[in-house]
């Protein structure tokens, strides 16, 4: 038997492995600059890998720089969620996302209790999730529009760098080397 907090972490780890990887291939299938010159198993395996590492490793089997915006978005996303408690991975955390979600689908219902497979969710776990999110999302927007600013470079490119330095993820669209120190610093405080 597994626990309750164990069965989130599976539940959400295999959704965001099977929904990064469903959404990169449909998203880059035909970008010559990622995925659109390799033959179709490749494509599947490498939109599973670009869906894996940007939670964990960040090894880079496509470039990072050819991708859609809408990939460097969801890249964004993913590098913000993280891996699960315990493992070197940065981020907000599976479960913590999972609880996130479990909130909004009781408040979409009208429930005043957030519960997973009938069991309820204290509500002081909820309020802390809710706080780390916020706190998380503040300070990637706020870091994202000052080295968007500081370089004078577009705001979704900074945005990876920062969602890279937050998650400790070490993947980057190959702006890294060209920042400023003050830029390169304050991606540094991020990690931390």
């Amino acid at each position: 038997r597994l626990s309750l907090y164990s069965k989130l972490v599976i539940l959400m780890t295999g959704a965001l492995i099977l929904g990064g990887a469903v959404f990169f291939l449909g998203v880059e299938w035909d970008n010559p600059n990622t995925l659109g010159g390799m033959p179709w198993w490749k494509k599947i395996l490498n939109s599973f890998f670009q869906s894996v590492t940007l939670r964990t490793a960040g090894f880079d089997s496509i470039g990072q720089g050819g991708l859609r915006d809408s990939s460097l978005a969801m890249s964004c996303i993913l590098m913000l969620i993280g891996g699960s408690s315990g493992s070197t991975a940065g981020g907000l955390k599976t479960a913590t996302v999972g609880v996130l979600l479990l909130a909004l689908r009781s408040g979409l219902m009208g429930r005043e209790q957030v519960t997973f497979r009938g069991r309820a969710i204290h509500y002081r776990r909820v309020l802390n999730a809710m706080t780390l999110a916020l706190v998380v999302l503040f300070v990637f927007v706020f870091s994202s529009m000052v080295v968007s600013t500081v370089e004078d470079l577009p705001y979704l490119d900074s945005a990876f760098e920062v969602a890279s330095a937050m998650g400790t993820v070490g993947l980057t669209t190959g702006i890294t080397p060209t920042l400023t120190p003050f830029s390169q610093g304050l991606l540094i405080l991020l990690m931390y």
